[in-house]
């Protein structure tokens, strides 16, 4: 098992043959999960919406390469600007499903949950998604669906993913190996941290 260090302070990660191991820090979740988009785009030709196949290896090869690069500090996220243009190219169709027409502005984490009332947690979205997903962050929403996180259309889950990742950098909790306490590393749960008490 090769072990590669990280600018991160108190963790490291674990890479194999097979790619990405199971994670060991709060970082390693939000980080393979944007690595994950990355590689949607760059290697599936992902298109806003439709959900990447996720296989091959040369997809899971690329996504540990960038996995790799954003836990070393060598790459990092792009800037929530980038969602955020991308909202305005997209302005005139709902984030999650698409439809045009009458949009209103969705909060990605709900204000119930914790969410900050900021253009980087808003995204267009029709009356119906909006009343579907009411106070669920959008991982949440997708499984009750029965969908995987996989679908959630780029732009919401990359504004997701920054929202938690700069929360989680502002609590400190970036090494912690359980979040919250006693739940383990998993994506739903790190991506509750703006309803975890401090």
């Amino acid at each position: 098992m090769l072990q590669v260090p990280v600018r991160w302070p108190n963790f490291s990660y674990s890479v194999d043959a097979m790619g990405l191991n199971k994670s060991t820090c709060v970082s390693e979740v939000i980080l393979s999960e944007y690595a994950k988009l990355i590689a949607d785009s760059a290697v599936a030709g992902r298109i806003d919406r439709a959900p990447a196949a996720r296989d091959g290896h040369r997809y899971w090869t690329f996504t540990t390469r960038v996995f790799r690069k954003l836990c070393a500090g060598d790459m990092s996220p792009s800037a929530v600007l980038r969602e955020n243009k991308m909202l305005l190219t997209a302005a005139q169709e709902c984030a999650y499903c698409g439809v045009q027409g009458a949009l209103q502005w969705e909060h990605i984490v709900p204000k119930a949950r914790g969410g900050p009332e900021t253009i980087d947690n808003l995204v267009l979205s029709c009356a119906a998604c909006n009343l579907q997903k009411g106070a669920l962050n959008p991982i949440d929403w997708y499984r009750r669906r029965d969908l995987h996180p996989k679908h959630i259309p780029r732009l919401a889950m990359g504004k997701l993913l920054k929202l938690v990742l700069e929360e989680h950098r502002r609590r400190g909790t970036l090494g912690a190996a359980e979040f919250p306490p006693g739940a383990g590393l998993r994506l739903s749960e790190v991506c509750r941290v703006f309803e975890t008490p401090e």
